[in-house]
């Protein structure tokens, strides 16, 4: 048991650097091309935070592990609202009343529309992958639309002084950033599945609740560090909704090929996940900050979901 602790330890030591330097290199790189904080979280941080849940689910999809792939993408999207967003509102206001922002939790509301659709379908069927193809195709267009546009509006000025700070030391450290916390994402769950194993823990919760909480921790502790850090508030949001797209219109699209069948339901989930949509585009439309009274009640469905999945488990 002394072995799995120091490797718990380890991965959340890797977690953290991993956070520390893909977070300063991505936020050099996207202010050298003339990114605002928003896209910098939708595109570069939130693609590089999704890495643990692909390497995840394509692992346990060709294993013959379909139950893991698709649980994996479920769980880690509910961390991502009710974790992550929970512990963000409660350190600092998140402003998601500006028009990009609504934009994009109105395109949110489309994503999860589409993933519930999908997951009602009882196995992966290949128009579900077709709209999944679609509405990511859309996304990444929306996206590089928006950083042509910054880019214009940026003064000549800014972008000479941003390039004077950048160089390959950059791109270096973005990627050992993202490999930090890909590996420390993947000990975390070994290390508490193992931990959850010798305490007697079923599989099923240690799936539902380690593996899921364990490929989003990355997302936890970067959101943390940038709350620490006092960054720009749009870069968490964009962090969260860009690694919900990622994990759900680029990881699930990718599973296609093995021809998954869904041997759960996921009504309480998929009611969740539209719950969260919807509540965020109503803060927004209402011109209200996600602050810590939200952040309270996301955090509470957190916790009582894991309760659920523990209270469930066979």
């Amino acid at each position: 048991m002394l072995l799995q602790v120091l490797l718990l330890i380890v991965s959340i030591v890797a977690l953290y650097y991993g956070a520390e330097f893909a977070l300063e290199s991505a936020e050099k790189i996207g202010r050298y091309f003339g990114l605002s904080p928003l896209v910098i979280g939708l595109l570069i941080v939130g693609f590089g935070t999704s890495l643990p849940e692909f390497f995840v689910s394509q692992l346990s999809s060709y294993r013959g592990q379909s139950p893991m792939a698709i649980g994996n993408i479920v769980g880690s999207n509910i961390a991502n609202l009710f974790l992550i967003l929970g512990v963000s509102g409660l350190m600092v206001p998140l402003h998601i009343i500006r028009g990009e922002i609504r934009k994009q939790l109105l395109l949110h509301i489309v994503l999860t529309a589409v993933f519930c659709i999908t997951l009602l379908q009882g196995a992966f069927v290949w128009w579900s992958a077709i709209m999944l193809f679609l509405f990511f195709s859309f996304y990444l267009w929306n996206t590089l639309h928006e950083m042509r546009k910054e880019r214009k509006l940026r003064s000549e000025m800014d972008e000479e002084e941003e390039k004077e700070n950048i160089n390959i030391m950059t791109f270096s450290l973005l990627i050992l950033g993202f490999g930090f916390l890909y590996g420390g994402g993947e000990l975390l769950v070994y290390s508490g599945s193992n931990l959850g194993k010798l305490m007697g823990v079923s599989n099923y919760v240690i799936s539902a609740v380690f593996v899921a909480f364990g490929t989003s921790f990355p997302e936890l502790v970067t959101a943390i560090l940038a709350c620490v850090k006092k960054k720009n508030t749009d870069l968490i949001t964009g962090n969260i909704i860009g690694s919900n797209v990622f994990n759900v219109s680029f990881v699930l699209m990718s599973l296609y090929p093995y021809g998954i069948q869904y041997t759960s339901t996921y009504f309480v989930e998929m009611g969740l996940l539209i719950f969260a949509a919807l509540f965020l585009v109503a803060l927004s439309l209402l011109k209200k900050n996600f602050t810590k009274i939200p952040g309270v009640l996301f955090l509470s469905c957190y916790f009582g979901t894991v309760y659920y999945w523990i209270a469930k488990a066979p």
